[in-house]
This record gives C-alpha cells, sequence and structure tokens, in this order.
C-alpha cells in the first residue's frame, strides 16, 4: 500500500512534470510565431504613387523655388513601419527625398550634377576649394551632419556647423 501510493505520486508527478514541458515548448513555439508576425510587420514596406498635391507644404514649396520649370517623372511615398519619406524624381533624372514632415533629406543625380543653389554656401565653397574640377553628384543631410558624393568617388562630410569631419576616398 505504502509502494503503491508512492508511485501513484511519483506517475502524477512525472506526468505533470511532462505537461509542463509540452507547455513551454508550445510557449516557445508561439513567442517564435510572434516574433516573427512583429518582424514581418516592421520590414512591410508600403510604396505608392502619389500626386504632387499630395506632397506635404515644405515639399512643394521646396520643389517649386528650386525646380520650378521642372517635369516630373515619378512621385511616391514609402512607408515603413517607423518611417514615412517621398520621392520625387524629375525627369532631367535628379531624385529628391523629403522626410514625414516635407524636409529635404537628399537630392542626387546619377549622371548629372546636383544643381548650386540647393546646397549651402559655405559647403559649396570648401567643395570647390579641395575638389575644384569635381561635380556634386549627391547631397545628403540630416540634423547632425551633411554628407555630399562627388563624381571623383569621394565623399566628404560636414558638421552641422559646416566644417569638414572626413573626407572618404
Amino acid at each position: 500500500m505504502f509502494f503503491r501510493y508512492y508511485l501513484h505520486t511519483f506517475s502524477e508527478f512525472f506526468l505533470h512534470l511532462r505537461q509542463i514541458s509540452n507547455n513551454i515548448y508550445l510557449m516557445k513555439k508561439i513567442a517564435a510565431l510572434l516574433i516573427a508576425c512583429i518582424a514581418c510587420i516592421a520590414l512591410h514596406a508600403e510604396e505608392r504613387h502619389i500626386t504632387f498635391g499630395e506632397l506635404p507644404k515644405e515639399s512643394k514649396m521646396f520643389i517649386l523655388t528650386h525646380f520650378k520649370d521642372s517635369t516630373f517623372s515619378k512621385i511616391y511615398i514609402e512607408r515603413r513601419a517607423s518611417l514615412t519619406q517621398y520621392e520625387v524624381v524629375l525627369t532631367s533624372g535628379l531624385k529628391l527625398q523629403f522626410d514625414r514632415t516635407g524636409v529635404c533629406t537628399e537630392i542626387s543625380h546619377k549622371k548629372g550634377e546636383v544643381p548650386n543653389n540647393v546646397i549651402p554656401p559655405k559647403i559649396l565653397s570648401a567643395v570647390k576649394a579641395h575638389f575644384p574640377k569635381s561635380r556634386i553628384q549627391k547631397f545628403e543631410h540630416n540634423d547632425r551632419m551633411y554628407e555630399v558624393d562627388l563624381d571623383n568617388g569621394v565623399t566628404i562630410t560636414f558638421n552641422s556647423s559646416f566644417r569638414i569631419v572626413d573626407i572618404d576616398k
């Protein structure tokens, strides 16, 4: 009787242990599935064509100020989990990128050059002083820095005070 009681208790113990093990396995599967779903949502990007009128006001003002005689090849909005940006491609091949508020963050031209009137004068004069024969093919900026790519493969990085902090050849 004593032996039967402990045998029954041990068997219940191992049965519970097995159920706990199965539950842990199931919880691991659910956690992996949730992580995969979150990753898919985060990586999902929506890109759709829009009209000029759908751009933020600041973007429209920038384009009308600097490129009023240009025609558009395409205009679209790209949305990712935490990022919204607008891209405008002109028929000349010039590409403009704007953040969600309409601030121009990047201007590039693969075959031509970025117009001088959209580049801060201090950056333009520094580029001309160091590389007088080079053309600027890409101009990019954020709150902390400016970056200029030249047609000779050189990338120049400026701080927010327009001082050169790096020249990458």
